[in-house]
């Protein structure tokens, strides 16, 4: 199985003056796998960055093949933006894993549309998927014990832990179909239920893969950084100092994912280049500092406070 990517965007204003003048409007992606996290700043936000990203082949959009010439496979957990929702229909061996905290928050919306009305309704459905929540905590729990000390207690822990969850999505499944043919729901009731429907597949596959959570929130806090340093200096001034940016946030939010001291990875690394007449390190002194193939020894220096 691929590693697995959190998937998020928003826009970056870049103000420059471009053909057809005014300022152009960026999108900065965010991909998070399981040791990086990878920033992109593209002026679109079309299937091609994820496609480029991922590896999925422009003309097929099928996933490209492992080195050793096997098919890959990859769990791709997402919103519901509807190049996702693509991509998965096209490739295969990519599998959407669609975010319940998206779906609820559909659900509270409708609520505070109409409040008399709709506010206990759409508590019910706050209240459904927060059981579903406390069942996939249950299931990730046992999914790993087994992994980690195979026993008869645990199998039977997990079997009882996927019983969990049958029961908390059959709940939320028994009662999305009675509401189909509801007369009396109310029009943001019926959105919240359609777009509850239309992403069922990918809300409901979560059950095959307990060890991811059931939302991309983890997309959602890595970006919030690059967005609130956006509003303060008021976007980039350049399409290539955009781009920088978005280096700058994938070495930065990288060296956080592996609890490294940022000032004191900075400082090793530009130290290194220093002795290298001030160059960019290239080949094996470059990849000495990616946090996935350092050694235990400079991971540990880069934990400690800068000198």
């Amino acid at each position: 199985m691929g590693r697995r990517n959190y998937d998020h965007l928003t826009r970056d204003e870049v103000d420059c003056d471009f053909p057809g003048g005014g300022p152009a409007r960026f999108w900065l992606w965010v991909f998070l796998g399981e040791d990086s996290v990878c920033f992109v700043m593209d002026a679109t936000r079309s299937s091609a960055v994820l496609a480029d990203h991922v590896g999925l082949d422009p003309d097929t959009g099928q996933l490209s093949d492992t080195p050793g010439g096997a098919a890959r496979r990859l769990v791709l957990s997402s919103d519901f933006y509807t190049v996702y929702a693509s991509a998965g229909r096209r490739a295969d061996g990519l599998v959407n894993l669609y975010c319940w905290a998206q779906a609820r928050r559909h659900f509270v919306r409708a609520g505070d549309a109409n409040p008399a009305q709709l506010g206990i309704w759409a508590r019910q459905w706050v209240d459904r998927i927060r059981d579903l929540y406390t069942a996939h905590d249950a299931l990730a729990a046992a999914w790993h014990t087994p992994a980690t000390a195979p026993s008869p207690r645990a199998e039977r822990a997990l079997a009882a832990a996927y019983a969990g969850w049958d029961t908390a999505i059959g709940v939320i499944d028994t009662v999305r179909q009675e509401q189909m043919t509801s007369p009396g729901l109310q029009e943001p009731a019926k959105k919240a239920r359609a777009t509850m429907d239309r992403e069922w597949d990918g809300l409901t596959a979560h059950r095959g893969y307990p060890m991811i959570g059931l939302d991309n929130n983890p997309a959602e806090r890595a970006i919030r950084g690059p967005v609130v340093t956006r509003r303060n200096a008021g976007g980039s001034r350049t399409e290539d100092a955009a781009r920088d940016a978005a280096t700058i946030f994938t070495v930065t939010a990288t060296t956080t994912l592996h609890g490294l001291n940022l000032l004191t990875y900075l400082e090793s690394y530009l130290g290194a280049c220093g002795r290298t007449d001030d160059t960019a390190l290239t080949g094996t002194d470059l990849e000495r500092f990616l946090p996935w193939a350092a050694s235990p020894d400079d991971l540990e220096a880069w934990k400690q406070p800068p000198s």
